[in-house]
């Protein structure tokens, strides 16, 4: 199952006798509770164990870094999948508060007879890889059956439910909405603009850009600017209306995104948003 986590990052003051710290709560994605006897760590970006603590009945840790420099946060639990999410630097001192949310591994369950077959699927999107992707279950998807139940108005509506998904003022100021996801990219305080695509292109660029070296320690590529890409006044309701949509995929995290979309990289840490348009198919809205 895909995990999904918020983080928060927190300007504290320095505890110089205490080095740098990480701290905060290990909580159920779906239920909220704090999740006890799991096991968070702190690891180096060269892969190196530094510190490990079980989380009490409150789910509580913290976890003190020998010193400054580049890591990730890992967090397991029986029954639960595995979380593993950065590179984040730690600078001399720095007090960081981080908000860990796990889900569940999925329980068998015999199965059962439903009366009525499921809508056959879609050619184009078995074609762009939508269904594989689905089944992975690394992000959230959004069918065309699950549009038109909700009928929103905008695409910022169809997305304002989705865990770790907040609907934020556009900059157009022609009552226009935009989106911020919970990614990966703490320097922006846990929330920032995804990365958008609209069958297979990429008209959004979102807050994150590839420096230096990508979380793989691989050299970034070097992007150049797309045309309208950037653009102050486009938005996400701009973009695209739901009657017009297909599908969805909201990766909220750079180690959620599929390689088609950029991966694991610096120019996802702010997730990634794929909308697939309709076909032109003889459909009531």
């Amino acid at each position: 199952m895909a995990l999904a986590f918020a983080v928060a990052l927190v300007g504290g003051p320095a505890v110089p006798a205490l080095g740098q710290m990480v701290r905060g709560h290990l909580r159920d994605v779906r239920t909220n509770e704090t999740i006890a006897d799991g096991l968070v760590s702190l690891v180096r970006c060269g892969g190196e164990r530094v510190a490990s603590v079980l989380t009490g009945a409150d789910g509580a840790y913290r976890l003190a870094a020998p010193a400054a420099g580049c890591f990730l946060l890992e967090a397991r639990r029986i029954g639960y999948q595995t979380w593993i999410d950065g590179p984040v630097e730690l600078h001399a001192g720095d007090d960081r508060e981080t908000e860990v949310r796990l889900r569940a591994l999925p329980v068998p369950l015999p199965p059962l007879e439903v009366a009525g077959a499921p809508p056959p699927p879609d050619a184009f999107l078995a074609g762009v890889g939508f269904y594989e992707r689905q089944r992975s279950d690394f992000g959230h998807f959004i069918t065309r059956e699950q549009i038109q139940a909700r009928a929103p108005q905008r695409v910022t509506d169809l997305l304002a439910g989705i865990p770790g998904v907040r609907v934020v003022p556009g900059t157009s100021g022609l009552d226009r909405a935009g989106i911020e996801l919970d990614g990966s990219l703490l320097s922006h305080g846990g929330r920032c603009h995804p990365r958008v695509f609209v069958d297979g292109i990429m008209v959004i660029r979102g807050d994150a850009r590839a420096r230096g070296l990508d979380v793989s320690g691989l050299p970034a590529a070097t992007e150049a600017p797309l045309p309208g890409a950037e653009r102050p006044e486009m938005e996400l309701d701009d973009l695209v209306q739901p009657e017009d949509i297909q599908a969805v995929e909201v990766y909220r995290r750079a180690s959620e995104v599929p390689v088609r979309f950029g991966g694991t990289s610096t120019s996802t840490q702010c997730g990634v948003v794929v909308i697939w348009t309709r076909r032109g198919r003889d459909e009531k809205p």
